[in-house]
């Protein structure tokens, strides 16, 4: 099953398609809460409090959105771990805060490099003249005009190739081909 029909019985509160995107992603959360915690008691307890939190907010997570579902569920553990952090005072004893922020910067510089290079790769799935009117307009910055001089036809004809390819890259990106 796809993850966009997955999260979307999640919101209609269907219990088996919880169980399957939990299954999924538990690992994810416990290795990056186990980096944070390095300790498995409180990794799992925080794993807890993600997914719970998870399911008690499922509904806010917009799949039409700009950020993937791991980035929201990442965004909810790192929430939970701050919080976690804040209740037990451990900020200003035993951690350093701009510790704590480095590393949960580093982990969205991963994962947000991971998305880009998901993205790339889409593109390159495109048709080969779409593929290079999306890279050229918006990796390489050329106008219309200059794209359509490149390759040797009609600014219309790069809008819509752009267009066109825009379109399909967000149905790969989604997941609804």
């Amino acid at each position: 099953m796809n993850e966009v029909k997955l999260i979307l019985k999640c919101q209609k509160g269907e219990k088996e398609a919880f169980n399957k995107l939990i299954t999924i992603y538990y690992p994810y959360v416990s290795k990056f809460l186990l980096k944070l915690t390095t300790n498995e008691e409180i990794t799992q307890d925080l794993v807890q409090e993600t997914f719970l939190k998870l399911i008690i907010n499922i509904d806010k997570f917009d799949i039409k959105g700009k950020a993937t579902f791991s980035t929201y569920l990442m965004k909810i553990a790192k929430n939970c771990y701050l919080d976690y952090l804040k209740k037990n005072r451990k900020i200003s004893s035993e951690i350093d805060i701009e510790t704590v922020s480095d590393i949960i910067l580093l982990e969205d510089k991963l994962e947000e490099k991971e998305e880009i290079d998901n993205i790339l790769k889409q593109i390159d799935q495109l048709p080969f003249e779409q593929a290079q009117a999306i890279k050229m307009k918006y990796l390489e910055e050329y106008s219309l005009k200059e794209i359509a001089e490149k390759m040797g036809t009609k600014s219309i004809t790069i809008k819509s190739r752009i267009y066109e390819g825009k379109k399909k890259l967000e149905k790969r990106i989604k997941g609804v081909n």
